[in-house]
């Protein structure tokens, strides 16, 4: 909610990104937020909601992120509901999702090439460094000022540096030292939040 708000008091356009839509609870409230912060005035927003999701685990999980709880199964569910309940919320809001496992959807492509240009919210919840480091580096070119990432599980990994969503992101900023971020807030159990407030 508080990213809806903000993007949207600062006039900030794009497309809503989700890495990670499981049972699709975040991403069916980004829609309904977005829904009410329409009715306080922020009028044509034009947000398309993009999710990307297998919706059948993980796959082939490497052995940098192994972890005792991040397992292949826990996170298979069932893709018809969790699609019909998505389109039930959409409520006539633009939406779409991309079906499948970050190799086969998102590796060696960028935002550009499935038809998005510039990002308003990207949620991160992916768990894994390298399913993180994919889809950061799917949406590089849709960073613009203003752009909000969140990062749902950003200190797991024994808040190892190097490891999980934070590992990833150090190394994003890193390899993109042109692309200034700010950390804005935490939430969660362990989740933080981050905006683009410069790109040289």
């Amino acid at each position: 909610k508080k990213v809806m708000l903000i993007t949207a008091q600062d006039n900030t356009r794009g497309r809503y990104l989700e890495f990670g839509v499981f049972t699709g609870s975040s991403f069916n409230y980004a829609m309904k937020v977005n829904k009410q912060i329409e009715k306080l005035g922020y009028k044509n927003m034009d947000c398309e909601f993009v999710g990307f999701d297998s919706f059948k685990g993980f796959g082939e999980i490497k052995k940098k992120d192994e972890h005792p709880n991040y397992k292949d199964h826990v996170f298979s569910v069932d893709e018809k509901k969790v699609l019909k309940n998505i389109e039930k919320c959409a409520k006539g809001q633009k939406m779409r999702i991309v079906k499948g496992f970050y190799q086969d959807t998102i590796k060696n492509k960028t935002a550009p090439d499935l038809k998005i240009d510039k990002a308003r919210v990207v949620m991160i919840d992916c768990d894994l460094k390298e399913s993180a480091r994919l889809a950061l580096e799917f949406i590089k070119p849709s960073i613009q000022e203003g752009t909000i990432i969140l990062f749902d599980d950003y200190v797991f990994f024994k808040g190892s540096e190097n490891k999980g969503e934070h590992g990833a992101f150090n190394d994003f900023r890193k390899k993109y030292p042109e692309i200034l971020f700010r950390e804005i807030f935490d939430y969660g159990y362990g989740s933080k939040v981050f905006i683009a407030y410069k790109i040289n």
